[in-house]
């Protein structure tokens, strides 16, 4: 009798210790066993297919053994919680007529079935193929296609009958198993192929994969290295490679080279009104103010929630309720978070059902990186030079109008029907930044770029350095920043009239052809229809005004060029007052920008100030002190400068009643923000969104962090602070009108080049160029197209390439940027990561912190519970042998 027990308490810890080893080692165990069929991946770059291969589609992965596993853990986001979201691996493999891939992802909390078909914002994972034969193509095409497999589909039993989304998913006539795995899910799928395997074939190929915690996605992980900001799904030039590979063979094919690697930009948006959290989508200082804007219907203030990056709530509160924002027509409902100060990547705002862009709090790097991109775009600029690869990277191009380097005056009749005659001169005005869209330069317009970089740089030498922008002169012992401005400075002494000449010491007013040029298109390397554009008194005081500039900044760097700068100051100093109502001429027939200007008193005040500071001759501070323009300081651009002056007054200096001056206009870009119907906290009002609104906006923050820098208060810097949330995306367009920076952000400038046309040779813009912006008198015929007429005028801006009047860039409005980041970087981030600071709206009581513990790594349960069953096999067994023993 007892030996029946012994042998049934046998059968039951075989079971016991058989259910264990099933439960160990169930879905996936893809074994990685003996010689490989085809070589391992080279990371991120190309993956091998071998063929011919026997492959089952059953769901099952036995038939994998010896394929090789790629292993993906990189992405633009990935999973701070061990265990969820990643990393995911894939095999490929085919035969002579079927494409074959395994995906499987490590994911301890599967979320399927929370957007409908957007499978893409929750857990899902995506194959993308190019068969077409176009390796580089810059759209979806035939033999094109994206497919996202996504969990709902785990268990099914007809691999034809899936929920597929993706571009040209249909096109891919896939079928698949989808299945749990010990610590996730994953799928085998096979789809026709339509090309004949042969071995060195090479296909487009990418793989990725999607992950939430709670809800929305959070976790993005992507294969192929040209892809890192997740634009494969509308740019297929971004997929790696895929090369076949003829088991046994000895020879291992390599990729064709990339013709380019430049990341797309999203589709244009006109900006249909909806309701939304602008945040500013690059991020918060720890210590700064921090309020986000919600426009909402609602009349009352709602709940909202911040969350991390693997959201978890951490801060609660209520909004507050703001009045009607008469620039935008919202009604806008403030978010403050800034009781919250854990550094930290991937944060949002939930509010009202609605989400915001993720982005940063911290303090290390959050703006040096903009810094240095608003400073290259100047390089990226240039004329008269190639820009080579390893300076300009993906941005590189030819020389462009060499032939400047010896240009004459153009005879003909402006708009007033005064007729120009030829001149029996040529001038060397080559060098130089092409202004804006355009390839014109223009002298009225690189004098204030000039000036806004050389005043950054004498504000605070010590924040900028020599080898920082990787530009040709980098380790020559001068910073960076002014061998930029010389470039520029170099093209505005190529300018001015020469001695002997009736108008001696004048600057002509710029350097154009008489057409505009193609869109997109290169800059000729020779121009027989460029011209010098009639001298005006304009020209000719940005000239002197700058030249004095460099001549102080200059002095004990490079004597020589010093002196030069400043000859040509006072002779252009000289002959603007001989000639001082030469206004500029119109040509408006030709091709380039007019920049005239009605009245030059401010251009006078201005030179006058910098010749004063820079050779402390008394006619100069005699000519400044009676100026009507005496301590102006109001908001500065191209047409006024005498802001200029008063800035290098209170900077350089250190003039009391200057810095008075500044602190009082401060005051009423802060009044302004205050406004309760100024929910954006921008720094103006309706009838300041004209052309280049956003650098309006910049130069006023200069005068806020100008006024803290005199004064101590932060009341001004974290206004200032403010007006970069407004340019990074804290807007009614929840948008970043800085490229490259933000979800959402500018990618189709009306700029010659940056075409954003990569199949044509025409690249993206670079990092770091900021758009015009939001334009109330839009005046191009592709603004009017996307109906910008009559809109709110904070809202009038489309992002598109023939937008010149709302999306164009400038030299003028890329210095104040550069400003504006260098001066957080090296004085708001050492003072806004150190202490509290205190904000310019009312604080909300109701906003509390959660304070919620770090993420703890959880043993994986599924683990334990194959080690209690092996364990409680082996325990009993090892009782049982006892006991009959005994017997």
């Amino acid at each position: 009798m007892l030996l029946k027990y012994f042998r049934f308490a046998s059968c039951l810890i075989i079971v016991v210790l058989l259910a264990g080893l099933f439960l160990g080692l169930s879905q996936p165990a893809q074994a990685q066993t003996g010689d490989l069929l085809a070589p391992p991946e080279v990371p991120g770059e190309t993956v091998y297919v071998p063929f011919p291969v026997t492959i089952t589609l059953d769901g099952r992965l036995d038939d994998w053994q010896n394929i090789p596993l790629q292993v993906v853990t990189k992405g633009p986001y990935t999973s701070a919680v061990p265990g969820e979201d990643g990393p995911f691996s894939f095999s490929v493999a085919a035969d002579s007529e079927n494409f074959y891939l395994t995906v499987s992802i490590v994911d301890k909390n599967i979320i399927t079935g929370q957007h409908g078909t957007d499978f893409w914002n929750e857990d899902s994972l995506e194959f993308y193929l190019n068969t077409s034969g176009d390796l580089n193509a810059a759209a979806y095409g035939p033999g094109i296609f994206q497919v996202t497999v996504n969990p709902g589909d785990i268990g099914n039993t007809d691999p034809a009958r899936l929920t597929l989304s993706g571009q040209n998913a249909e096109q891919a006539q896939v079928r698949a198993f989808v299945f749990k795995t010990a610590d996730g899910w994953g799928f085998e799928a096979a789809l026709p192929l339509k090309i004949k395997p042969e071995h060195g074939l090479e296909i487009g190929f990418q793989a990725q994969a999607n992950g939430a915690s709670e809800k929305d996605r959070n976790v993005k992980l992507i294969w192929s290295n040209a892809d890192s900001a997740d634009n494969s799904w509308k740019s297929p030039f971004l997929y790696g490679r895929a090369l076949f590979f003829a088991v046994g063979s000895k020879d291992i094919p390599t990729a064709s080279a990339r013709a380019t690697e430049l990341i797309a930009a999203p589709i244009p948006t006109t900006f249909a009104p909806r309701q939304q959290i602008s945040v500013n989508q690059l991020g918060y200082f720890t210590h700064a103010v921090k309020i986000a804007s919600l426009a909402s219907k609602r009349e009352a203030a709602v709940d909202w929630a911040l969350k991390d990056g693997n959201g978890q709530t951490v801060l609660t509160g209520k909004t507050e309720v703001m009045d009607e924002d008469g620039a935008t027509g919202d009604v806008v409902q403030r978010i403050d978070f800034s009781a919250y100060v854990m550094p930290g990547q991937g944060y949002t705002l939930e509010a009202d059902g609605y989400t915001s862009a993720p982005f940063e709090i911290g303090d290390a790097l959050l703006y040096s990186t903009l810094k240095l991109d608003a400073l290259r775009y100047f390089y990226l600029n240039r004329s008269g030079m190639d820009l080579e690869q390893k300076y300009a990277e993906n941005w590189a191009r030819p020389a462009g109008h060499l032939s400047d380097d010896n240009v004459t005056c153009y005879a003909g009749t402006d708009s007033t029907g005064k007729t120009w005659p030829k001149c029996d001169y040529s001038l060397n005005a080559s060098g130089g930044w092409y202004d804006a869209g355009d390839y014109g330069k223009y002298v009225v317009n690189g004098g204030i770029s000039v000036w806004t970089l050389l005043n950054a740089y004498e504000r605070n030498p010590s924040a900028f350095v020599d080898g920082a922008l990787n530009i040709p002169e980098s380790e020559n012992k001068v910073p960076d920043i002014l061998d930029e401005a010389r470039w520029e400075m170099e093209f505005l002494l190529g300018m001015q009239v020469p001695a002997g000449q009736p108008l001696a010491g004048m600057a002509h007013h710029k350097l154009h052809g008489l057409k505009w040029d193609v869109m997109p298109g290169l800059p000729p390397a020779q121009s027989t229809t460029r011209f010098l554009f009639p001298p005006s008194t304009a020209a000719t005081l940005n000239l002197a005004a700058t030249g004095a500039q460099c001549a102080r900044v200059w002095k004990n760097i490079d004597a020589d060029f010093a002196a030069r700068c400043l000859t040509a100051a006072e002779s252009a100093w000289q002959a603007a007052k001989a000639h001082p109502d030469m206004l500029a001429a119109e040509f408006p027939e030709l091709g380039g920008g007019a920049y005239g200007d009605g009245k030059v008193t401010d251009e006078f005040y201005w030179a006058a100030v910098e010749l004063s500071l820079t050779t402390g001759k008394p006619e100069y501070r005699q000519s400044y002190s009676v100026s009507a323009d005496y301590l102006s300081a109001k908001a500065m651009f191209w047409a006024d400068t005498a802001a200029l002056g008063t800035v290098s007054l209170a900077v350089v200096g250190k003039d009391a009643a200057a810095r008075e001056s500044v602190i009082k206009a401060a005051e009423d870009v802060l009044a302004n923000m205050q406004k309760s119907s100024n929910g954006y906290l921008s720094p103006l009002v309706s009838n300041n969104y004209q052309w280049g609104s956003n650098a309006d906006a910049l130069n006023r923050a200069i005068t806020l962090a100008l006024a803290y820098d005199f004064t101590g208060e932060a009341r001004y810097l974290n206004a200032a602070t403010e007006v970069m949330n407004y340019i990074l995306g804290r807007n009614a367009l929840n948008f970043s009108f800085v490229s490259g920076y933000g979800t959402q952000s500018m990618s189709h400038p009306h700029h010659r080049f940056w075409g954003n046309q990569p199949e044509n040779g025409f690249p993206p813009p670079p990092p770091g160029a900021v758009a015009g912006g939001p334009n109330g008198n839009p005046s191009d015929p592709a603004a009017k197209d996307a109906g910008l007429i009559g809109r709110p005028p904070a809202k009038s801006y489309v992002d598109v390439m023939g937008s010149y009047s709302t999306n164009e860039v400038a030299i003028n409005w890329n210095a104040p940027l550069a400003w504006m980041a260098a001066y957080l970087d090296d004085t708001a981030r050492p003072i806004l990561s150190g202490q509290p600071a205190t904000g310019i709206s009312t604080p909300i009581p109701e906003a509390v912190p959660t304070l919620s513990a770090q993420p703890q790594t959880q043993p994986d349960s599924r683990g334990i519970v194959i080690g209690v069953v092996i364990m409680f096999g082996l325990v009993a067994a090892a009782v049982l042998i006892w006991f009959r023993r005994r017997a």
